[in-house]
C-alpha cells in the first residue's frame, strides 16, 4: 500500500477478528489493484467533505451492491452523516462511530450468519447485464433478511416504493420501460414459485406515456383553458330570487342585489349560498365546475385524469424456493432475458421483438434495429460458447439498448416514440461508434461499420421482420 493511499484508506482487525476497510477519502475499490476481493470482510466509510455528492460518491465506489469487490460485504458509515444520505441508506448497513463500534461488529457477525444459513453463494460474477443486474438488488434484500418488497419502488421517488430498484443503473427518463421490465420480472418469478404476492398496497395514477407519477393537476375554465379561474359563493336573494356570484352584489362595502337594488339584510337574512361558481379571468366565462388537466412533468404532456394509467402496487414476498434459488445464484439458470434491455441471446433478441409486435392504442412505438458488422480478434481467447463478447462487456452503459451478436453482427434494439426516430436513429449511430471507435483504441485489429437500420411498426408483420433480418446477416 502507497503512503498516498494509506492517508485514504487502511484495514484494521475488530474485537471479533473482522477486518474492516477503512474508507477515509473518495476511492474507487474495483480499481485499486492494492485491494483485493479477499483483503477485507466489511466496509466503514469515513469520508465528511462540505460537498454531499462526494460523501454519496464514496459510498457508491465502495457499497456492497455495485461494487465487485465489496459485494454483498456489511457496509457501515460514520454515524455523522446520519439523515443525509437519503435513498442510499437502502445499501448500508447501519452507522457507527468508529470501525471498531461494537453494535457494527455484532450486526457484522449477524449477517454473515444469516449468509452461512442461507448457503449464500458470496462470490459471483461481475454484472454485465440489467437483468442480471436486477438479480443482484434481489440477492442483495436476501442477504440481509430483507424477504418482503413491493412492486414499484420507494416512496418520494418517481415511481413508488421500494428503494432498493432506484439503485439500478437506469437513467432519468426511462420509466416506461422500467415499470413494463419490473413486470416482466414478477410475472417471471411468480411462473417460477420464486415469490408470491401478499397484499394489495394501493392503487396509483401514472403518465400513460412515459408511466412517470410526477403529475400536475390544474383547474381550468372549459372554454379557454386557462387556469386562472377564481371560485365564489353563489347568492340567492329570497326577496326576487335572484342567483348570481356574490361578487355582483358587492356594492359600497355591503351587498346589494343588482336585480331589485335591496340591500341583503344580516338580521333576519333574506338570503342563503346554496353553492359555489367559478369566474375565469381570462374569458370571463362563467361555469359550476372546471376541468381537469394534468401535466407530466417529464414528457410535458397534458391529459385528462381519465386518460391516466391506474397502476396496481402491490407486495410480494420471496418464497423458500425462491430465496434457496437466488442465496445460490441459480436463478441465472432458470432466468429470461426476453423482456430486458441490455445485452441476452439473439433468440430473446427476437422474442422481444414479438412481445412488443402488437400495436398500443397508449403507446405509438416504433422499434428501430441496427446491425454492426464488428470484427474482434480477441473473441479467439473466448472458449465458453455463451461467454460475452469483449466489446459488449465494454458497452455496458447502453441500458437503453436491447443488444445481441450473431456471428459477426452485433445488433441493437431500441423503442422510441413515432415523433422521434429520426433524432433516436441519430443518437444511436452517434452514441454506438464513439464506443465502438473507444474500444478499438484498446483492441488491436478491430474493426466495425454500420450496415444497415431497420424500422418496425407494431402490428406490421413481424415474422417477415425477423425473416429479413436473418436473410440480411447471410
Amino acid at each position: 500500500m502507497t503512503a498516498n493511499n494509506e492517508s485514504r484508506y487502511h484495514i484494521i482487525n475488530n474485537s471479533s477478528h473482522r477486518r474492516i476497510l477503512v474508507i477515509r477519502d473518495v476511492v474507487d475499490v474495483d480499481h485499486t489493484p492494492e485491494l483485493s476481493f479477499e483483503d477485507f470482510d466489511a466496509i466503514f466509510i469515513n469520508v465528511i467533505d462540505s460537498v454531499m455528492d462526494r460523501n454519496k460518491l464514496a459510498i457508491r465506489l465502495a457499497s456492497p451492491l455495485n461494487s465487485e469487490k465489496c459485494r454483498f460485504k456489511p457496509c457501515f458509515v460514520t454515524r455523522r452523516l446520519t439523515g443525509w444520505l437519503g435513498t442510499l441508506e437502502a445499501i448500508v448497513d447501519g452507522y457507527a462511530s468508529t470501525p471498531d463500534d461494537t453494535v457494527m461488529a455484532r450486526t457484522i457477525e449477524d449477517i454473515y450468519a444469516n449468509l452461512r444459513r442461507l448457503n449464500f453463494l458470496l462470490g459471483t460474477e461481475p454484472v454485465a447485464t440489467h437483468a442480471e443486474e436486477v438479480v443482484r438488488l434481489c440477492r442483495y434484500a436476501i442477504s440481509r433478511g430483507r424477504y418482503t418488497f413491493s412492486s414499484t419502488p420507494a416512496p418520494g421517488l418517481s415511481d413508488g416504493y421500494m428503494s432498493l430498484y432506484y439503485h439500478t443503473l437506469w437513467l432519468p427518463g426511462h420509466q416506461s420501460v422500467q415499470s413494463q421490465e419490473r413486470e416482466y420480472f414478477h410475472n417471471q418469478l411468480l411462473k417460477l414459485g420464486y415469490i408470491r404476492r401478499t397484499r394489495f398496497i394501493e392503487r396509483m395514477h401514472v403518465c400513460p406515456n412515459c408511466n412517470n407519477s410526477h403529475l400536475l393537476f390544474f383547474e381550468s375554465c372549459p372554454k379557454c383553458g386557462s387556469s386562472q379561474i377564481i371560485e365564489e359563493p353563489v347568492i340567492h336573494h329570497f326577496r326576487c330570487a335572484n342567483v348570481s356570484p356574490e361578487s355582483t352584489y358587492e356594492w359600497d362595502s355591503e351587498l346589494r342585489c343588482p336585480k331589485c337594488k335591496h340591500t341583503l339584510r344580516h338580521i333576519g337574512v333574506d338570503y342563503d349560498k346554496p353553492s359555489s361558481v367559478y369566474t375565469c379571468r381570462q374569458c370571463e366565462n362563467t361555469f359550476m365546475y372546471p376541468d381537469m388537466r394534468v401535466l407530466c412533468t417529464e414528457d410535458q404532456r397534458i391529459w385528462r385524469p381519465e386518460q391516466l394509467l391506474p397502476v396496481d402496487v402491490e407486495e410480494f414476498e420471496f418464497t423458500p424456493e425462491g430465496i434457496k434459488a437466488f442465496a445460490n445464484n441459480d436463478i441465472t439458470h432458470t432466468l429470461s432475458h426476453v423482456g430486458f434491455y441490455g445485452y441476452s441471446s439473439m433468440r430473446d433478441f427476437m422474442d422481444y421483438l414479438r412481445i412488443h409486435s402488437q400495436p398500443n392504442p397508449d403507446h405509438d412505438y416504433v422499434l428501430i434495429v441496427s446491425r454492426f458488422y464488428v470484427f474482434d480478434p480477441a473473441i479467439d481467447n473466448i472458449t465458453a460458447n455463451d461467454a460475452m463478447p469483449p466489446v459488449v462487456s465494454s458497452m455496458r452503459r447502453f441500458i437503453n439498448y436491447k443488444q445481441a451478436t450473431w456471428g459477426n453482427n452485433l445488433y441493437f434494439l431500441r423503442r422510441v416514440y413515432e415523433g422521434e426516430v429520426a433524432k433516436a436513429m441519430s443518437e444511436m449511430e452517434y452514441e454506438i461508434k464513439a464506443q465502438l471507435h473507444d474500444y478499438q483504441e484498446i483492441s488491436k485489429g478491430f474493426q466495425h461499420e454500420l450496415i444497415e437500420t431497420y424500422l418496425y411498426h407494431p402490428g406490421d408483420n413481424v415474422e417477415q421482420f425477423i425473416k429479413r433480418i436473418e436473410e440480411d446477416r447471410q
